[in-house]
């Protein structure tokens, strides 16, 4: 080990923008921060790459919060570089394009007339049980069924989801539903359609966003961060955590020197929760590694094809179902801003579902490119193989956290484990297991730099992004809010 040390008074592990949000909160007060980074740039999942003289984002990253206060921030960072972008998103199954979130006149006139009738049985019969047989429900099947009934579910969700996942609906806890789609559901798509109401996140249709790409948040952040003489390390993966007495005194990271140890008054946490745990020197004990186990992630390629044509759809992005294609998500860069791409051309993004090390993750490169790039054209009949001009595989581990059935339970556990050390926090999606957008990540981050510049703990981390406004009611409870009502009890 190189026997060198760095002290600062906080250590951040994670440059996504999390931990950027905590540096730049505590540089602004005059903290000395260290951002440990594993990858070779910032931004974690939200970040805008370079590919010659195109930029593309990995991933739809629309930026609506609920929060005038994280919005206020993000202007203030960016000012003029956000600009608005219509939000124009669809599904396509069956070779029909279908609106999303679902306008209720496409959807059942684009099912037919026997399934559109079918369609509103099943949500008339779906919202009489859950009124006079309120059970507890569980799974994503039976949130979907609750909010939508059957045949939409079937229709609009079970394929998607079940291609995102890799498995049964029914082996997904039903937080996932309230995540993805809070407070959605037919009678508020009704309400939407008569009163254009902006209470539900899911339904807006406009967005504000960085006009050189979602990546100029992490840019901003990072330079804020190293004017006021803060560091960020790139291309350093924390290895250990060693701590005693109640509290962190340092981190082990890898880097290509060498190892390093990393000292700090401070420790904020945005890797992702199960690999902080297992990385504790002296060892966490065996229960808590057992609950660290179990924690899965999803991991996706991202393939960047650049184009010689224009505004080849008009979407901001497609949800693809059909899983013979082997693509979830498409999004077209140019819908979002012109001046990502060369005049005269786009860039369309896929997103493919996989785990790490299966044998999609394992494709080459060029194998990847070929295999979207075929489908597409075969599929959607937009574009030839001679508007091709490149492309691009972006690999990321751990893009969504898996909500297993009992998911909640075990993260429970982990953070009971964690708040023992009195100088450590988690934040952001992958370092607390939450499935956050970006104003949610940024806003844990505040929370925790107000924390240590505060001194007295006052903001409570956990508590963003934990609205339970989905299901119609909110008196609906699932199986793991009644185990941990009991836990609490005992």
């Amino acid at each position: 080990m190189n026997n060198k040390e760095i002290s600062a008074q906080t250590i951040i592990l994670g440059a996504g923008l999390a931990g950027l949000a905590a540096a730049h909160e505590l540089s602004r007060s005059g903290n000395k921060v260290t951002v440990i980074e594993k990858w070779d740039d910032v931004g974690g999942l939200a970040r805008t790459i370079k590919a010659g003289k195109f930029s593309f984002d990995t991933g739809p990253h629309r930026w609506y919060s609920k929060s005038n206060m994280v919005n206020d921030w993000m202007l203030d960072l960016l000012g003029k570089e956000v600009i608005n972008v219509p939000r124009l998103t669809r599904i396509y199954f069956d070779g029909k394009f279908f609106y999303y979130p679902i306008r209720l006149k496409n959807a059942l006139f684009g099912i037919g007339p026997v399934k559109a009738v079918r369609a509103v049985l099943d949500y008339v019969i779906a919202r009489f049980k859950s009124r006079l047989f309120p059970g507890i429900l569980k799974t994503m099947e039976d949130g979907y069924i609750s909010q939508f009934g059957k045949t939409l579910y079937e229709t609009f969700f079970k394929r998607y989801s079940e291609k995102l996942w890799g498995t049964d609906c029914r082996n997904i806890s039903i937080d996932w539903v309230g995540q993805r789609t809070r407070g959605l559901n037919i009678l508020t798509i009704l309400k939407e359609s008569l009163f254009k109401s902006k209470s539900i996140v899911s339904l807006v249709d406009e967005f504000s966003y960085p006009e050189m790409g979602v990546g100029r948040l992490a840019a901003k952040m990072a330079e804020f961060i190293k004017k006021k003489k803060g560091a960020i390390i790139l291309d350093s993966e924390a290895v250990k955590v060693y701590h005693r007495k109640g509290r962190i005194t340092s981190i082990v990271a890898r880097e290509k020197s060498g190892d390093k140890v990393y000292k700090g008054e401070e420790f904020i946490s945005s890797i992702p929760l199960n690999i902080l745990v297992e990385s504790f020197s002296p060892d966490a004990p065996k229960d808590i590694l057992k609950a660290a186990s179990k924690l899965k992630y999803r991991d996706e390629l991202q393939v960047a094809l650049f184009i010689k044509k224009t505004h080849i759809t008009p979407d901001t992005w497609i949800y693809v179902h059909p899983k013979e294609i082997p693509f979830m998500r498409v999004m077209e860069m140019d819908n979002w801003s012109k001046r990502l791409s060369p005049a005269g051309t786009t860039t369309l993004v896929f997103e493919v579902a996989c785990n790490e090390g299966d044998r999609i993750w394992k494709m080459k490169d060029s194998q990847v490119i070929n295999m979207v790039s075929d489908s597409f054209i075969k599929e959607f009949a937009l574009i030839d193989k001679k508007d091709l001009i490149g492309g691009f595989v972006h690999r990321v581990p751990k893009e969504y956290p898996v909500y297993h059935i009992d998911y909640k339970r075990d993260v429970q556990i982990l953070k009971d484990y964690l708040k023992k050390f009195e100088n450590l926090q988690i934040i952001g999606r992958n370092g607390t297991f939450r499935y956050n957008n970006m104003d949610h990540s940024i806003e844990m981050g505040l929370y925790a730099a107000w924390n240590i510049i505060g001194s007295d703990r006052k903001w409570d981390v956990d508590s963003v992004n934990i609205e339970r406004e989905y299901l119609e009611e909110k008196k609906i409870e699932t199986a793991e809010d009644e185990l941990l009502e009991e836990d609490s009890r005992k």
